[in-house]
């Protein structure tokens, strides 16, 4: 966590829609207590069109809260253990398909973003931003839009010439051609299997894929490409 984060408190911004609508639900998932305690005080000072109903450290804690306290926008860090930002974000999305997501991470690599975005994350903010950043973010994913850097710009721009496969998709993609089910490649990846479910589906929507079988056969020919 910056000091730019902890340092300054930021000006309330009170736009004039905030007493039209209620207040924006999040929930922070952040494995580091400052991190997190420094995001609510941040958003605290903004005023009452953001409530922070819940927090957690880990995905475990986070899949719950979720239940308990149903949130608008899940803000969470990509690096945490044993269960990564990005596969916890597949996981919300398969408990409460309508949740809006903001990744708010210390990572810069673009691989990262892409897997943020194939995840489900509409908004993508680096720790090292302006305070503000992060309200933007938080704003556009509610309003239905997104707020990412110029570096995931390009690389979105990069593949819409090009679609790839992240890491973790092509070592599903290989254990889909070999005609595992999801739940036998998440006991293979130690992952759980509705993140399989979420990968497989970002590989058929970005490939244009419109049936488990046709997946199968775009497996089994790209694996034996390879």
């Amino acid at each position: 966590m910056t000091s730019n984060m902890t340092s300054t408190v930021p000006t309330p911004h009170h736009p004039s829609s905030a007493n039209q609508r209620p207040p924006i639900k999040l929930l922070i998932v952040d494995d580091h207590p400052i991190v997190r305690h420094s995001l609510i005080s941040l958003l605290t000072a903004y005023g009452p069109q953001f409530e922070v109903v819940a927090q957690a450290r880990n995905a475990q804690e986070a899949l719950e809260q979720a239940r308990l306290n149903p949130p608008d926008v899940v803000l969470t860090d990509l690096q945490m253990k044993p269960t990564s930002g990005i596969e916890l974000i597949g996981m919300l999305r398969q408990q409460q398909p309508d949740l809006h997501f903001v990744v708010f991470t210390a990572s810069t690599q673009e691989e990262h973003m892409l897997q943020a975005f194939d995840a489900g994350a509409a908004g993508f903010v680096v720790k090292e931003s302006e305070e503000g950043e992060i309200v933007k973010a938080i704003e556009a994913v509610m309003d239905g839009s997104t707020h990412y850097p110029a570096g995931l710009s390009r690389a979105l721009d990069r593949r819409r010439q090009q679609p790839t496969l992240t890491g973790r998709e092509t070592e599903v993609l290989a254990l889909v051609a070999k005609g595992m089910t999801s739940k036998e490649i998440a006991r293979v990846l130690g992952i759980d299997f509705r993140t399989v479910d979420a990968h497989r589906a970002n590989i058929r929507q970005r490939f244009c894929l419109d049936s488990s079988a046709a997946l199968l056969r775009f497996a089994m020919k790209h694996c034996d490409a390879e």
